[in-house]
């Protein structure tokens, strides 16, 4: 989904963009002129004056500078293709040369995609995915990929990624649409993964992670259910009373009598889930092997600074 767009002339030099988070993958193609990105941990580099876009995740701080007035084109998107993720987990921001015809599709790209993110129509989510597949297309160019990523391997990815979003954002309630977009699948294809990784339907997992928070606040916090239900995703204390009860037999409140003692909470709450619902249970011990076995992994992206693509 794109969720910035900004094109044409700009001058960066007297009022640069400060060194900031973004929300979103943002898409930056300098056209004309002298540009640079900023980081606050490392020393400014030189303009780049050759037509150039970069890539920058989410979660690193950037901003930019430019030597005069330049021509750009940026895009934020909520998410990007596998591929483009994991260069950037791999190697830092992305960047790569523009040739000329570059240049010419990236200004029309602006161009034709103005009117529809002013004002969006059934048509326009459309043109914003074919939008970030060229974008996207041009990074790609001329790499290889003579070595296949195993279907398992993507599927776990994708779908721990899907849950890592989904618990971060409980408290909103997010729907099964939203979460897909996340990950830039289909709703279809995201429930096949899900399938393909836990046997299960997303939606079953998805109450087990919203049972699973609501069992941690009422052990370790003393929050009213309206609370706890609003914290982990249930529409009222009501639904969240109903689906415990459903799933573990017992209401919240008689649950919360039965945590306590020298136990720790999280192994008091996982000795009693394994009693009284085995399957989820089972479930959460493959998600533990699964982040087990993607820790040393992620752990060596760790500390990758700036590389070109």
């Amino acid at each position: 989904m794109l969720r910035y767009l900004a094109h044409g002339p700009r001058d960066l030099a007297l009022t640069p963009i400060d060194v900031i988070t973004r929300f979103n993958w943002e898409f930056y193609a300098n056209l004309k002129g002298g540009l640079r990105p900023t980081e606050a941990a490392v020393e400014p580099g030189p303009f780049v004056f050759r037509p150039t876009m970069w890539i920058f995740p989410p979660e690193r701080p950037h901003g930019w500078v430019s030597h005069a007035s330049i021509d750009r084109l940026v895009c934020h998107f909520s998410s990007v293709p596998d591929v483009i993720r994991e260069a950037c987990a791999e190697r830092g921001f992305l960047s790569v040369e523009l040739e000329p015809a570059d240049i010419e599709q990236l200004r029309a790209l602006g161009r034709s995609l103005e009117p529809h993110y002013r004002s969006p129509t059934p048509a326009s989510l459309l043109l914003f995915d074919r939008a970030l597949i060229d974008l996207s297309l041009i990074f790609l160019r001329g790499r290889d990929f003579g070595t296949a990523l195993p279907l398992e391997r993507v599927a776990v990815e994708r779908v721990e990624r899907a849950i890592e979003w989904y618990l971060s954002h409980l408290h909103e309630r997010p729907t099964l649409e939203a979460l897909a977009d996340v990950v830039h699948v289909s709703t279809a294809h995201l429930r096949r993964q899900f399938q393909l990784v836990y046997s299960q339907s997303p939606h079953f997992v998805l109450t087990h992670l919203r049972l699973e928070k609501a069992a941690e606040l009422l052990a370790t916090t003393r929050d009213t259910l309206d609370v706890v239900a609003r914290r982990s995703g249930f529409n009222s204390a009501s639904d969240l009373c109903r689906v415990f009860r459903r799933r573990f037999k017992a209401y919240p409140n008689e649950w919360r009598t039965h945590v306590g003692g020298s136990e720790k909470p999280a192994d008091q709450i996982e000795r009693l889930i394994a009693r009284v619902d085995p399957q989820t249970a089972a479930m959460a011990d493959q998600r533990k092997r699964l982040k087990s076995a993607a820790a040393p992994r992620r752990r060596g992206h760790a500390g990758s600074r700036r590389a070109h693509f």
